[in-house]
């Protein structure tokens, strides 16, 4: 049942859109290079899902799917606040305050993580700290069988 319904709204959404093209051809605003653009970007978008469909990846759920579903909620976003009588800003504006968001928000979290790491290390008890000097040296040979409880698979008979 649920497939069904996400069928048929996945086929009202293609309508739609369809509807919505040839209404702004019949128009003539197609002759305006900004909406021209717009709906190259939207193809190369749909073409990054039926991509993501054909590899085998999730265009729900995987991370190349939020992605492609990102930039679709911006190119939308300029349009949905024109049709609602908000102050529409341009594209390029759009665009900068979503990067500068998400570099801001990756900053944030990239401090969190290292504060998390230094407090981890921190409490890491003094006798499992490895030194520099207590390791040998590059260059020198080391004595025999100390490597074996590192080997990645048993030495050979």
């Amino acid at each position: 049942m649920v497939r069904k319904t996400l069928t048929l709204t996945g086929a009202l959404l293609v309508a739609f859109h369809v509807w919505l093209f040839g209404n702004q051809m019949w128009d003539g605003q197609l002759l305006d290079l900004a909406l021209v653009m717009r709906w190259a970007i939207a193809a190369a978008l749909l073409a990054a899902l039926f991509h993501l469909h054909r590899r085998g990846i999730s265009v729900i759920r995987s991370r190349q799917a939020i992605a492609v579903w990102l930039l679709t909620a911006t190119l939308h976003g300029p349009a949905l606040a024109r049709d609602l009588d908000l102050t529409a800003p341009a594209m390029p504006e759009v665009v900068a305050a979503l990067a500068q968001t998400t570099v801001s928000l990756t900053g944030l979290a990239t401090l969190i993580l290292l504060g998390l790491a230094f407090l981890r290390r921190s409490r890491r008890p003094a006798h499992l700290a490895i030194s520099l000097c207590d390791m040998p040296a590059v260059t020198g040979t080391l004595p025999p069988a100390s490597f074996l409880p590192f080997a990645p698979r048993p030495p050979p008979a």
